[in-house]
């Protein structure tokens, strides 16, 4: 068993990325889709702290998924190398013991029985399998290795992924077709990853090419990754002028109903001008009597 970057020709990718772009850019919209629905945008735009908190969880793991699914589309256009999915690799404690307390050198050429699917298990990414160079590799792909650091997670995720290994020859030959496989080796793709160093057996998106043997995979699956926080970024911007727009129509329904339930007072005319009213003739009051005037 080798941990990283074996078989021939690894660092000079043998096949030109011809067919995935496009299947990569449908995977980006549904990444994206899958990301900003409009229930979770309307209510994140309102500042509801839930929907907000969901929001940021939906962006890492979506964004995992994508880098996945990427890498996946990639080492599938490779016309000689086999890309396998969805295997469950046994991880036997017997196995676990041996890597704990052995060099490398002493059980990297050991191959054990895949027993039934029972007990302990391992599930990677992805296993790329050469039938003409007679080796495969076992792939975990991560969006960041920050929650790994700073503890036993990253030595013991290794630990499974070679444990596994120690079973896969046996399993390829029972469960494929008689895909004989003399070699394993064990990557773990970091998509946060800047060093270009894989001694440790951790891998950068830079280095894909010689990882996948793929020339401009590299290139691919950074402009992936990229163009789905472009696309975030932009439907977030049209969730936020969506919800702007909405409240100043709700704002200018509201003013239009209150201005109708307002009671409505009937103006009154000015008086019209014109020339002052005849002075009245002065009026006398005394006794009156028969053919007389009032005195």
């Amino acid at each position: 068993m080798e941990n990283i970057n074996f078989g021939p020709s690894a660092d000079t990718p043998s096949h030109v990325l011809k067919i995935a772009p496009e299947a990569v850019a449908k995977l980006i919209k549904q990444a994206i889709a899958a990301t900003v629905t409009p229930e979770i945008a309307r209510s994140a735009v309102e500042g509801d702290a839930g929907a907000l908190a969901s929001f940021g969880r939906a962006i890492a793991v979506q964004e995992g998924h994508l880098l996945e699914a990427v890498i996946i589309a990639l080492a599938s256009t490779h016309p000689a190398r086999l890309a396998l999915t969805d295997l469950r690799l046994a991880v036997l404690p017997a196995a676990i013991e041996v890597i704990k307390r052995n060099r490398r050198t002493l059980y990297q050429g050991i191959s054990l029985e895949a027993p039934p699917q029972t007990g302990a298990t391992y599930h990677p990414d992805l296993v790329i399998a050469d039938p003409r160079g007679r080796y495969a590799l076992i792939i975990d792909v991560k969006r960041s290795l920050s929650g790994y650091l700073g503890g036993s997670k990253l030595l013991e995720l290794q630990q499974r992924m070679t444990a596994s290994g120690l079973i896969l020859p046996d399993l390829l030959w029972r469960d494929h077709q008689r895909l004989a496989v003399e070699t394993v080796g064990t990557a773990i793709i970091d998509g946060s990853k800047t060093s270009t160093d894989v001694s440790d057996g951790v891998w950068p998106l830079s280095r894909l090419d010689e990882l996948l043997q793929i020339e401009g995979a590299a290139r691919l699956a950074i402009e992936s990754m990229e163009a789905f926080r472009d696309g975030i970024r932009k439907e977030w911007q049209t969730a936020i002028a969506a919800a702007v727009k909405g409240q100043r129509a709700a704002a200018e329904t509201v003013a239009a109903e209150a201005h109708l339930s307002q009671p409505q007072t009937k103006e009154i005319a000015p008086r019209r001008r014109g020339r002052p009213p005849k002075a009245r003739p002065s009026i006398q009051v005394g006794l009156l009597g028969p053919g007389l005037r009032p005195h």
